[in-house]
């Protein structure tokens, strides 16, 4: 009898460490992050795809960064050495409303994992990709797709360096035109980059946008003429709106990750210069996470806007 009580002891022990819930995913970790796991009480590296359970804990080192996805779709991110209860970071989750984000929560940790080592594999070259653009030509070439599908939400258009004569150009400035060549919006920059707020080019209406660079003290250096489209089907844009604004109400606080998967929706829909806008940002959020720079960068391969060197 004692015998058989031993054995159902051990089987309801076993049945309870199973049944626990996966609280959080891990998407992204940076520096020597541990968990600490309360199944084997035992000490583990933490890696991208790990997940933690409700008694168990997690050590951010000195510089570290971890990146969670919670099991409702939201996403947290630790900065702060210590060590934290699975449990109690539970608290810093707001779980209403994240139907959408849990899908792309799920497609960002998919980058992350499936192609764990080809991103290994091709670390740096993904990274440089990002900043792959030609400098010191006398030819502007943006790093975008001659024609691109769009939403009326922020876009980043990026360009080369050139030179005028000897000297490297000053002042850049971006055109966009209606089908007619009407002027809809002119930005000057110093930069070889811009991030333009789309809705202002009215793309519902006007559809189909030309746009293009030239050096300002140099009219002649001009690049060749992209398009903009806003998504042709009028109820996909209208879905794709609806989802991007509740994913943006969702995913409210300012971010890294969440900026991540705003990048992934964009990516996932085929929107590449809204995508582009959004892994910059993760990125300048977070410049020493370079796991965002892989991915970016291998998502500009992988949609043929830049190549790897």
């Amino acid at each position: 009898m004692k015998k058989l009580s031993i054995v159902f002891i051990l089987f309801v022990t076993s049945i309870s460490l199973f049944a626990q819930d996966e609280i959080f995913k891990v998407l992204v970790t940076k520096g020597g992050n541990k968990a600490i796991v309360a199944s084997t009480n035992s000490s583990v590296d933490l890696i991208v795809g790990k997940k933690l359970y409700t008694a168990d804990k997690v050590v951010i080192a000195t510089g570290g960064y971890l990146g969670l996805a919670h099991k409702s779709g939201k996403t947290i991110e630790l900065k702060t050495a210590g060590t934290y209860d699975v449990s109690q970071l539970v608290n810093q989750v707001n779980t209403q409303n994240a139907s959408v984000s849990s899908k792309y929560v799920t497609y960002v940790a998919g980058q992350m994992t499936a192609n764990s080592e080809d991103l290994a594999a091709n670390r740096y070259k993904h990274m440089a990709v990002t900043g792959s653009v030609e400098r010191g030509t006398d030819k502007i070439k943006p790093m975008a797709p001659s024609q691109a599908t769009v939403l009326d939400e922020l876009a980043i258009f990026k360009w080369n360096a050139v030179k005028v004569g000897k000297e490297p150009a000053k002042t850049y400035v971006i055109t966009f035109m209606d089908m007619y060549d009407e002027e809809l919006l002119v930005k000057e920059t110093s930069d070889t980059q811009v991030v333009v707020d789309l809705a202002k080019l009215n793309l519902q209406t006007v559809k189909n946008v030309v746009w293009y660079v030239k050096v300002k003290e140099s009219p002649n250096t001009t690049s060749e003429k992209f398009n903009l489209l806003y998504v042709p089907d009028a109820n996909k844009a209208t879905d794709l709106h609806n989802q991007f604004t509740a994913l943006k109400t969702e995913l409210s606080q300012e971010t890294a990750l969440n900026k991540m998967v705003l990048a992934s929706f964009c990516a996932d829909n085929k929107l590449s210069l809204n995508a582009m806008e959004y892994y910059e940002e993760a990125i300048a959020l977070e410049p020493e996470v370079d796991e965002f720079k892989i991915v970016y960068g291998k998502y500009l391969a992988d949609s043929g806007i830049a190549k790897i060197k």
